[in-house]
């Protein structure tokens, strides 16, 4: 435990140095890798996917090439690839469900054994017999199922349909799996997408968190688009939670289950309370890090800064290897936007200023940046 911390230390320094430079010196620390976008849910709250938005993103987005599903032999290429720039994480998460992957197992046994650390964002729903005990065995990292409720009636609510067996029923068999094996791998997480939709449900979660023996559980505020304007919480919903996160933390502290709940609090003050659209006034005075830190690659290649900067393409994996496009001049004049963001009142994406759930993250690089800057 103390020499991956020591690792995880040296990749941020890497990356801080890297900013500090004004030229990524190495890759970024995590690669969220869409392998595919297509999705079963249409969960109300969904950018991508959501019953609300009229068409799914497979409908409305340009595929290079007409690819969809990205190959067993790019992942191969590509890991090589990201390996030379010392990428640190793998997840397989995005705008689209990893297990609707035919593939999915043996793609996570590849980014295993290319030596990254591997991570799966799934809703769980659609995982086939074998599935589980396949991620177990391959050693996966870390496995995040996005639950968004505590109970079957609201997940019916979220996602339009009736699975909430199915994707409970593998939260309990990864974890069966697990004990039946070594106990440690992957790390599970579940998470939970906060909105008008399932806000009813929160203090539920955190006993159906404490009674599966998870490790982990995830809270973020739900994005915003005019579709979903609706669903956002009000002021109500808002003191509620901020009157309830520190019970509700202090219960999942004493069942040894990590947690962002003062993040969250954060988040709630930060961006709720203006509707309809959402203000996030700390993002509005920092840079953007993701540039250094972070990368999205679709099921066709495509190179993207974040999930919601999916017009900003910044090169293709099938085109030229990844590094030329991480020291490409897109990405340059990307990074460039990103830091100036704060002196010239330019979003990089229309998310920024809004909802974007990485201005935390960016305050934290900025303080860890502040004694490294000459004064």
């Amino acid at each position: 435990m103390a020499r991956s911390r020591v690792a995880w230390r040296l990749q941020v320094a890497w990356r801080l140095l890297s900013i500090l430079a004004r030229r990524p010196i190495v890759g970024p620390m995590r690669v969220s890798l869409e392998v595919t976008h297509h999705c079963n849910l249409r969960c109300s709250f969904c950018e991508s996917h959501g019953r609300l938005q009229g068409t799914p993103i497979t409908e409305r987005r340009a595929y290079a090439g007409g690819r969809r599903t990205m190959s067993l032999d790019t992942v191969e290429t590509l890991c090589r690839s990201l390996a030379r720039v010392h990428v640190q994480r793998v997840e397989l998460s995005g705008k689209g469900e990893p297990m609707a992957h035919p593939d999915i197992a043996a793609i996570v046994r590849i980014i295993k054994q290319a030596g990254f650390i591997c991570s799966v964002v799934t809703n769980g729903t659609l995982a086939q017999p074998g599935l589980a005990a396949a991620l177990v065995e391959s050693r996966l990292d870390r496995l995040n199922v996005s639950l968004n409720a505590a109970s079957r009636e609201v997940c019916e609510r979220i996602t339009g349909k009736d699975v909430w067996e199915q994707a409970i029923g593998f939260v309990r068999e990864v974890l069966e799996r697990r004990r039946a094996s070594d106990g440690q791998q992957p790390w599970a997480r579940v998470s939970y997408v906060l909105c008008r939709d399932n806000v009813e449900d929160v203090e539920h979660m955190i006993d159906l968190c404490c009674e599966l023996g998870l490790n982990d559980i995830s809270w973020a505020v739900m994005g915003e688009t005019l579709e979903t304007a609706h669903l956002q919480l009000d002021a109500n919903d808002v003191s509620h939670l901020l009157a309830v996160i520190p019970r509700c933390g202090q219960r999942l502290d004493a069942a040894n289950v990590s947690h962002n709940l003062p993040r969250l609090a954060d988040e709630l003050r930060l961006r709720v309370g203006t509707h309809p659209r959402q203000e996030n006034p700390l993002q509005r005075s920092l840079p953007c890090y993701d540039g250094w830190m972070f990368a999205v690659i679709g099921p066709d290649g495509t190179v993207v800064p974040c999930c919601p900067c999916e017009d900003i393409r910044l090169g293709n994996i099938n085109e030229e290897d990844f590094y030329d496009v991480w020291h490409g001049a897109r990405y340059r004049e990307f990074r460039r936007r990103s830091l100036a963001m704060p002196r010239t009142g330019k979003p990089v994406c229309w998310e920024c200023f809004t909802s974007c759930n990485r201005a935390v993250d960016n305050e934290r690089i900025h303080r860890w940046l502040s004694p490294l800057r000459p004064r």
